[in-house]
């Protein structure tokens, strides 16, 4: 069910998808997502709903699922996803570039073992390291979306969804980097 903005509201989005999650100082998680671009979405069932491509999009943690909220134009819509109608998320990492020149900030740190992603950081040059765009897909019963976003976000990404819990539906690829 797609809510747009005259019918977004908090009663409808709990009966779906349950409590937005509390933070708890004591124990502080990650409840949103980062932002999203929505580059692809089939609508699997016979009301053919739609999303506008390229709408900015980002994720909040709910008790029973995900809630998928969406900015066109400025024009909002929402789309409830129950936990147990999900049947896969995927993240897939964006192919990297690393070319670190000899003697650079970057090649020195890579060179005593400091991890590539510290060390890109400290390129000198945008040549030095890059990376490609990350892909989320997500596939439920209703619907399937595919997302992107910076590269640089993997990893954060990766742990936002891994903390959700939702078992064995995360798969994560990483891209093989390519080094010169």
């Amino acid at each position: 069910m797609i809510l747009t903005e005259k019918n977004i509201n908090k009663h409808r989005i709990e009966n779906l998808i349950g409590e937005p999650t509390k933070i708890e100082l004591n124990k502080p998680e990650i409840i949103g997502s980062s932002s999203y671009f929505l580059k692809s979405f089939i609508d699997k069932t016979e009301n053919k709903e739609n999303l506008k491509i390229d709408s900015k999009s980002n994720f909040e943690k709910y008790s029973n699922g995900l809630l998928l909220r969406l900015n066109f134009s400025n024009k909002l819509s929402a789309v409830p996803i129950p936990k147990n109608e999900i049947n896969r998320i995927e993240l897939i990492r964006g192919k990297e570039e690393i070319n670190p020149l000899p003697l650079s900030p970057m090649w020195i740190l890579l060179k005593f073992g400091v991890s590539k992603l510290i060390a890109r950081y400290f390129k000198i040059y945008i040549s030095e390291y890059s990376i490609e765009n990350m892909r989320l897909i997500i596939d439920t019963k209703k619907y399937k979306m595919e997302f992107i976003t910076n590269g640089f976000l993997f990893e954060k990404q990766s742990e936002y969804f891994e903390n959700l819990n939702y078992g064995k539906i995360l798969l994560t690829k990483k891209p093989v980097a390519n080094n010169s």
